[in-house]
């Protein structure tokens, strides 16, 4: 068995990075809000001397210009499972070690890939494509190659025992071991993994607990310890708390430019569409301010997203700051593609979503009207308006000489006309409230235009609809 092991060591500040920060050059660090300790470095701020595991007061000393971010283990968590989900698509067996690290089982992939090489080649190309900083090496257990790539190996072993013999020359800080059990190894004056891997199983057993003894097994490639294998959810969610607050809401829209991006190709990895997006603010003095971004259809393209996100915060007025946001999308669908012909519906209904979706952007759910028809032979009941998006737009009209112009109540007939057609009778609704029994005509008055009129019970005429 053999596995490849990537580690991304600043995954939070290279996302931040490439995503949001407006000068990708200057100088950016990620800290423990618990104990001000530097976990992250940029390049900038490496050049200037601040290193890993210094405190915050030691790094502004070094340079007053540097950027603080406090450091969130959810962010990085949604990066690893956003990043698993893109190489789902080129692997199966994954198992996501967060909040920073994917492993990769390479032994079924020979049987698609021919060669591990060609698998490493893609793997590369996909996770580059990120932007972000990785280390990764192969070995026989997931823990050997984790260690492997702690230490910055950055190999593709071609035998597992190549890979052991790597292992042995790692310091012992590149392992799980605990400080303490590091300390003790130490004063032993072990301080690789070789002599480690020399000491018999007995006397390490009278010194270290039963966990301890597992790892170090699976250290040697002598034990698998069992772990889930990664499965993309059906719904993608997305936090970023901003570097500074924003006092208008319309800056936010370069800020949500990737997350949409990244969860329409999210959709698009899955095969799911989706007809609404949910934005929560994260506002300064007040509540968060949620809100419902809704397309006429289900769609996955993110430029089409951004233009109805950018209609709502238009209109969108604040009385605190936004220090975050929170973008969310968990109703989805399967996406069926649809077989009509290229130059015909397939566009018609693409502008009819975008501009339905611009209307409910614009004007609200409750203030958007859809006509739906109706299996009703009485003209007044088979068009009714209803705020539900969801229509059968299968559904046929009863069949006959009817006008798609309709008045919504029938008007009497004032005006000198000709009969040119008719009569049909319509007569139904005997199982309601609302009986009808008319004899219906299409009649041309003096100026030539065509009339749909009726004839009720009482003699009586009106008009109810003209022809176009």
């Amino acid at each position: 068995m053999q596995w490849l092991y990537a580690y991304f060591p600043s995954l939070q500040l290279d996302h931040f990075i490439r995503d949001h920060a407006e000068d990708k050059q200057a100088a950016f660090v990620v800290f423990s809000p618990n104990n001000n300790e530097i976990l992250q470095v940029s390049c900038a701020a490496s050049k200037a001397g601040i290193q890993k595991g210094m405190g915050l007061a030691q790094a502004s000393a070094l340079l007053s210009s540097i950027q603080l971010l406090p450091y969130s283990a959810e962010t990085e968590s949604q990066q690893i499972h956003l990043l698993a989900s893109q190489l789902y698509r080129i692997a199966s067996d994954i198992v996501l070690i967060e909040p920073n690290s994917v492993a990769i089982k390479l032994d079924p992939i020979i049987h698609y890939y021919q060669t591990i090489d060609y698998f490493i080649a893609l793997f590369h190309h996909v996770v580059k494509h990120t932007g972000l900083k990785y280390f990764f090496a192969t070995g026989p257990t997931i823990e050997s190659a984790q260690v492997l790539a702690f230490s910055g190996s950055n190999t593709v072993y071609e035998s597992n025992e190549q890979a052991m013999l790597a292992l042995q020359t790692v310091s012992l800080s590149h392992t799980q071991f605990t400080p303490k059990q590091v300390n003790q190894f130490d004063r032993m004056g072990i301080r690789s993994l070789k002599a480690v891997f020399v000491l018999p199983l007995e006397e390490v057993g009278k010194r270290f607990d039963n966990t301890f003894i597992s790892y170090l097994l699976a250290l040697k490639g002598k034990k698998h310890i069992p772990r889930a294998t990664f499965h993309p959810k059906r719904h993608y969610r997305y936090q970023c708390e901003l570097p500074f607050e924003l006092e208008d809401s319309m800056k936010l829209a370069r800020y949500l430019s990737q997350p949409v991006n990244d969860c329409c190709n999210y959709l698009i990895s899955q095969n799911l569409t989706t007809d609404t997006l949910l934005l929560a603010l994260h506002l300064a003095d007040t509540p968060n301010h949620q809100m419902e971004i809704r397309a006429g259809a289900p769609m996955h393209c993110a430029q089409d997203w951004l233009s109805l996100i950018t209609l709502r915060l238009e209109q969108l007025k604040i009385n605190s700051p936004i220090r975050g946001f929170q973008l969310c999308c968990e109703q989805t669908v399967v996406f069926h593609a649809t077989s009509e012909h290229l130059f015909t519906e397939r566009f018609n209904q693409h502008a009819e979503n975008l501009l339905m979706g611009t209307l409910l952007a614009k004007l609200g759910a409750d203030a958007v009207e859809l006509p739906s028809i109706k299996h009703d032979f009485r003209p007044d009941k088979q068009v009714s308006s209803q705020h539900n998006k969801h229509r059968n737009d299968n559904m046929l009209p009863p069949p006959g000489q009817q006008p798609f112009w309709l008045l919504n109540t029938p008007a009497p007939l004032t005006e000198k006309t000709r009969i040119a057609y008719g009569p049909e009778r319509i007569q139904t609704g005997w199982w309601d409230d609302s009986p009808v029994k008319r004899d219906y005509f299409i009649a041309v008055n003096d100026c030539g235009q065509r009339l749909w009129v009726f004839r009720d019970q009482s003699s009586q005429w009106f008009v109810h609809g003209y022809f176009s």
